[in-house]
This record gives C-alpha cells, structure tokens and sequence, in this order.
C-alpha cells in the first residue's frame, strides 16, 4: 500500500504543477471473481485484475476529470494533464469552497477479509453450484439461476491539501432466483445477502429462501383494488428505502430541487418510532469505509430522529454550498471503489432502528391486508410517489398469510408512507445497503386485478 500512496502523492503534485488549483488522486488494484449459473447450466465464469488511477482537478471552482487503466507512469500523466486542461476550459463556479482537508480517518473494523484474497476461480464457481443445488433441491423447481462475486481492492487517496491514506476493501455477494411448476400455476422465488466477509453460510440462507418461497407462491389468488395495511419484508423495504431516503435526502438532489425532501428539514415526517442513520462504521457492512471519497473521516449520520428529518447527505462541495460540514457521504462506486468515474454522493449503510413486533406479530394483527416480500420499482424522487409491482407478494386473512397475489401493483406516496408506519420490527437483515426490519404501513392502494 506504501507504493500506492507514494504514486497519488507524486500524482497530486504533478496536477498542481500542470495548473489545477487543487486536486485529488485516486490509486486502486482491484480483483474480482465471479460464477454466473442460468436454468440450471454455467453461463460465464470471470476474473479480473482491475488496476486503475483517477484525478480529479480543480481551477477557479470548476473540475476536470480523468482516469487510466493501469499504473503506467505515461499514462498517469497524460490523464492528469487532461484533467487540468478540463477544468481550465470549463465555466469558474463560485459555489465551489475546496476539498477536505488532511484528518485521520476513522478506526472501521471488518473492511477487508483476507480470505477472500485466496479464493480461486474454481472455488467461485463452486459456491455458485452450491448456491445452485441447494435454491433447486425441490422436485416442483424447474428452473434456478445463482450468482456469487467476491472482490477485494487496495487504495490510495490524496489530495492538494495534505490528506493521504489507504484502505483494502472486500466484498462478498450473491443471489438465487428459484423457478417453482405445478400444474398450470408457476411462481419465482428470490433472494440475496453480501458482506464484506466470506460467510459459507450466506449460501445455504440464500438458496433456501430462494426454493421455498418458490413454492410457497405457488398457491395464488388475485385481490380486489382496494386501500389495505401492508407488512413490507426488510427485501423489500430495503430496495425501496435505499432510493427512497437514501437518495432523497441527497443534497446534490435537494440544492437543485429534484427531491421530495427540499425544505423538509426538521420537519415531523414519521412516528416517534422512526430513527434512520446513515452509518459507514458498521464492522463487515459492504457500504463500510474509514475514509469517503475524498478523504473525510467517516461518521455516524442521523437522517430522522424519532420521525423528524435531521440532515441530508453532503460531501464537500455540496456542503461547502450549504455552509455546513460535510457528512462523509462521498461515494466512489459501492462495495469495491472504481477508479472509471468522479465521486458522487451516496449513502453507505442506512440503518432502521429496530422496533419491538415480529414479523409474525405483525402478520397475525393484520385481519385483512398484504404482505409485500419483494419489489424492484424505485420511486420517482422529483414527486414523492411510489407505483411499483408487487414482484412476490402475498393476501393476509384474519391474521394468517395466504395465497400469493396475481398481477398487483402498490401505490402510495413517500411521505404517507413514513406517516403511517404503525409497527416496526424487531429482527434485521441487510438489504440494498439497508439494515432494516420489517414495517408495517397502516393504509396503501393495490390495484388488483379482479
């Protein structure tokens, strides 16, 4: 790592003595592995060895950005020569203040598991026909698709005003999607889980989720259009809050009045139940780091606070526009950081506060509602509105879950959304960089199909 940080260095001094007024340079090694399995046959298997440099200059505010792959002192120049001639050519922005300045990073454990290092290829793909077998091992699966990817990165940060540093990250990831036949009827069941440690047991949790809720929506019925309660599963509450708040309180997205949050700061936007963090600290959470994308130590985030909206997400220009510090929340591209783009900012781990029902308590005090397992519909940020398929989802009567539903989508706004969770559960997992359980909304409209 020593070389690495002595190469942004020089870099970081050769901008400036091209012109830039102030600069970063980003210096990774990258490999990655990855088993790909579709309807039960190996589709692709890869490794890649991804080295790489980004620079990223600055003069009279405006920014120019290059990248080349590979360490080869030519081209490092050459990008960085381009990269000054970009920000010299562009309109100056006053709203520019400057870049971080030289801090210590944050002590983060569980950032990087060596194991991962020393997989090969075939132990990849072994995973992924594990992962396979098992999210098929019922005679009414006719179809399955697994994947697992690992990876792991070395990098170095510096900038113009002093910061210099290193981190190795890792990641593990996969998902099992199980297509389940009986007579006339057919339902596909889904799941994932990711960590930045190599965790054996991940695969047996994922594919057997996977097979069984596989089967379980095999038994189907349609519903009525109507309002009911629903119970979101932390999958699905996971992949629409990371948009959700995640992205809404962007405050890239709020400074230019594309979110539904601009002006709701301190504002009462859920129940007293409600507290969301944004945490990069969380030991073996793959949105985890010591230091953002440019160099700001990481830190706990509090987004709402017993249901009142406390911040947005900064990094340092945005909050430099704003006044305030920044947040940490530079993000240079999820689990394994890429070197192929400039920074942007992003929440890291978005944590829920637990609450005190099960999601059992939940379904058995629901007497006529939805349970909604799985969507892959984002919200429109710009209006607040959410309208999405209900990919896996199931009918609740007089407290027991029943049949899966056909054709049925939800539709609600965000901020009703938040003001009508009316239970939260107790038991979290991880989810699109979310560690939620799962809520209950008192009121949302599905539109049925009968």
């Amino acid at each position: 790592m020593t070389d690495m940080i002595q190469l942004a260095e020089r870099t970081v001094k050769y901008a400036m003595k091209c012109g830039a007024s102030c600069c970063d340079v980003l210096v990774t090694e990258s490999r990655y592995s990855s088993a790909e399995i579709e309807k039960g046959s190996m589709k692709q298997a890869n490794s890649v060895l991804d080295p790489g440099v980004a620079i990223r200059a600055f003069k009279n505010g405006c920014s120019g950005f290059s990248s080349c792959t590979g360490h080869d002192s030519h081209a490092i120049k050459t990008a960085a020569e381009l990269a000054v001639s970009l920000a010299k050519s562009g309109t100056p922005d006053p709203d520019f203040n400057d870049l971080p300045g030289s801090a210590r990073p944050s002590r983060v454990g569980g950032l990087c598991d060596k194991r991962i290092a020393g997989l090969q290829p075939a132990d990849i793909v072994a995973m992924a026909i594990e992962l396979s077998d098992i999210a098929g091992d019922d005679k009414r699966i006719t179809s399955v698709n697994a994947s697992v990817s690992v990876g792991e990165t070395g990098l170095a940060l510096a900038n113009s005003n002093g910061f210099s540093s290193s981190q190795k990250l890792s990641f593990c990831e996969m998902g099992a999607e199980s297509v389940a036949r009986s007579g006339a009827a057919m339902f596909s069941g889904f799941d994932a889980g990711s960590s930045r440690k190599l965790e054996k047991p991940m695969i047996a949790e994922v594919g057997r989720n996977s097979m069984e809720h596989a089967v379980l929506g095999l038994r189907q019925t349609k519903i009525q259009t109507g309002d009911y309660p629903v119970v979101i599963d932390p999958l699905a509450a996971g992949f629409v809050l990371s948009m959700a708040i995640g992205g809404g309180v962007n405050a890239e997205s709020i400074q230019r009045k594309r979110s539904y949050l601009v002006g709701k700061l301190g504002a009462k936007l859920g129940p007293p139940s409600l507290t969301i963090h944004d945490d990069p600290r969380i030991e073996w959470a793959t949105g985890s780091y010591s230091f953002d994308g440019e160099g700001t130590p990481s830190r706990l985030t509090p987004i709402i606070e017993k249901g009142v909206l406390k911040s947005y997400l900064y990094d340092s220009y945005t909050a430099g526009k704003d006044s305030v510090p920044s947040t940490g929340s530079s993000s240079r591209g999820g689990a394994i950081w890429s070197f192929r783009s400039p920074p942007s900012i992003s929440s890291s781990n978005l944590v829920v506060k637990k609450g005190d029902s099960s999601l059992a308590e939940m379904i058995e005090e629901t007497r006529k509602g939805v349970y909604l397992r799985l969507t892959y519909d984002y919200p429109n940020l710009a209006t607040g509105e959410f309208s999405g398929l209900m990919m896996e989802s199931y009918t609740i009567r007089h407290g027991e879950l029943g049949p899966s539903i056909r054709q049925a989508t939800m539709g609600i706004c965000l901020l009703d959304l938040l003001k009508r969770l009316d239970m939260i559960g107790k038991e979290s997992r991880d989810a699109f960089g979310v560690r939620t359980p799962a809520l209950r909304i008192s009121s949302a409209k599905i539109g049925g199909s009968s």
